[in-house]
């Protein structure tokens, strides 16, 4: 009886341990016999009792390498092992010491699948590494994309200057060099981490003829890319260097499926969507649509397995062959840039995507009031690093604009104090010592509420987000060359560039 006068209830061990989903089994540690089992463990191998366990367990002649035991026996203590398996599964071993009534020392040992606990773990592991890789990315491209700046930049200049002279030819390697290494620096911060949105104006088929020479490098001779793209599919407004990678992820996910060959179709057309067949594009918006289509001969994929295509840390491949990220990535910019994608399979059938993005109306240009070759614009510069202040200032005096220059924002506000002219524009770096730019220009707007800003960063998206800067801000990726600069003042100014 108890000491609340009632009578404690009586369980039956066996019972106990046969609903347990997790396999108990009761060890001789001399022999290695196995002299119970719960129903699970039966289930699983069946009944093996008065057998050695690593016998019929195993197949092994002699005790398993990872077995813990004869620790467990000597020590007292519970012992534990994970142990995987050659088919990708893992397994948690535990053993604990008991000691029957009759004296005699056994073992209990519990079998635990631990597969789906390993694979999330990994998981994680793998996006913190690639979390740690983007921050590491992201500083380095910082520190590149300022030397770009100044190199790709002045190299403009240059060519400018020379453009009839013998070294003409040696400036045009130079800046073809540095134009590739920022599209290299820019397309591994795109895989690295989410990038700050730079919306053009674009033909779809000019960024997909210009990849096509790139993603046959990737994914081999032994797969045929077959270009199909009306010429009159139109232009999309979309972040060009994101919408090449989706195109690469896809090609990718082809290339696997395709491990012996076969034929990549990429198509282009012009779509109207009406009300009626929204449902078959998952649901955008009556409208006028460019359509591309990435088609393959692969494998495809089942019903189960398309349920789930989209999903981040979902993969097909076996563990170590792949994040699941891929697909993921595809959705993820895709509807960042306004569009939308579906995917259509079967086993053994191929896989098509479908993405849409809304067609751009017919690009007419803004009137723009023409300037002369000497303004009176004073435009404020706050750049920590003296050599991209440098080359701004120079291409701006030589547009004709008044240019005044301060190393963060510190100082640009304590010129602002004394300086007796009103700026037009302030052209900031985000992220300085002491001040950042959005930072300063939130100090400048309670005197100045209509100033515009132009903000510019070698950093990725993610860290100019972290710094106050909203993607509605007028923005310059660096590098950029002299024409996208004055280019973007005058459409701040609302004035033509001066040339």
């Amino acid at each position: 009886m108890s000491k609340c006068g009632r009578q404690l209830a009586q369980y039956d061990p066996r019972s106990l341990l046969n609903s347990q989903p997790v396999i108990v089994t009761v060890i001789d540690p001399v022999t290695h016999h196995v002299q119970f089992q719960n129903a699970t463990a039966i289930e699983k191998f069946g009944d093996i009792t008065d057998m050695r366990c690593h016998e019929t367990i195993a197949q092994s002649p002699s005790p398993c390498a990872f077995c813990k035991m004869p620790d467990t026996v000597t020590t007292g203590n519970s012992t534990s092992n994970e142990v995987p398996l050659p088919n990708g599964q893992f397994l948690l071993v535990q053993w604990a010491k008991t000691v029957t009534a009759d004296g005699r020392t056994h073992v209990i040992e519990t079998i635990t699948d631990i597969t789906e606990r390993k694979r999330m773990e990994q998981a994680l592991m793998r996006a913190q590494k690639m979390e740690a890789v983007g921050r590491l990315a992201g500083g380095i491209a910082h520190d590149f994309n300022n030397l770009l700046t100044i190199i790709n930049g002045q190299c403009d200049l240059l060519m400018d200057e020379f453009a009839y002279h013998a070294a003409g030819k040696q400036l045009q390697a130079v800046r073809e060099a540095g134009a590739r290494a920022a599209a290299l620096t820019k397309k591994l911060l795109a895989f690295a981490r989410h990038e700050f949105l730079e919306q053009r104006l674009i033909p779809i088929n000019t960024i997909i003829e210009e990849l096509l020479p790139l993603l046959q490098r990737f994914i081999g001779e032994h797969i045929e890319i077959v270009p199909r793209l009306d010429q009159s599919a139109g232009d999309v407004r979309v972040d060009p260097v994101q919408l090449e990678q989706v195109l690469m992820n896809l090609a990718l996910n082809a290339r696997d499926a395709m491990p012996r060959g076969g034929m990549l179709i990429l198509e282009t057309q012009s779509v109207a969507i009406l009300a009626s067949s929204t449902s078959a594009y998952s649901g955008p918006p009556s409208g006028d649509y460019v359509r591309v289509s990435v088609k393959d001969t692969g494998c495809g994929m089942d019903e189960e397995t398309l349920t789930h295509v989209f999903e981040p840390f979902f993969s097909t491949k076996g563990i170590g062959k792949g994040t699941g990220l891929g697909l993921a990535t595809v959705y993820g910019l895709v509807k960042q840039n306004g569009g939308y994608v579906e995917v259509a399979s079967e086993a053994g059938k191929g896989s098509l995507f479908t993405i849409l993005l809304p067609r751009a109306a017919a690009h007419t240009a803004a009137a723009i009031a023409p300037a002369s070759s000497q303004t009176t614009e004073t435009i404020l510069i706050v750049e920590d690093e003296k050599g991209v202040r440098d080359f701004i200032g120079g291409v701006l005096r030589q547009s004709g604009y008044t240019v005044i220059e301060a190393a963060d924002g510190e100082a640009a506000l304590e010129i602002l104090r004394l300086h007796t002219h009103m700026c037009s524009l302030i052209i900031t770096d985000v992220i300085m010592p002491k001040m950042n730019g959005p930072a300063l220009v939130e100090h400048l707007r309670t005197s100045f509420p209509r100033l515009k800003v132009l903000y510019i960063s070698g950093y990725t998206g993610d860290t100019i987000k972290q710094n106050g800067l909203h993607t509605r801000e007028p923005f310059l990726q660096k590098p950029f060359a002299p024409k996208a600069l004055t280019s973007k003042i005058a459409e701040l100014l609302g004035t033509s560039p001066v040339d």
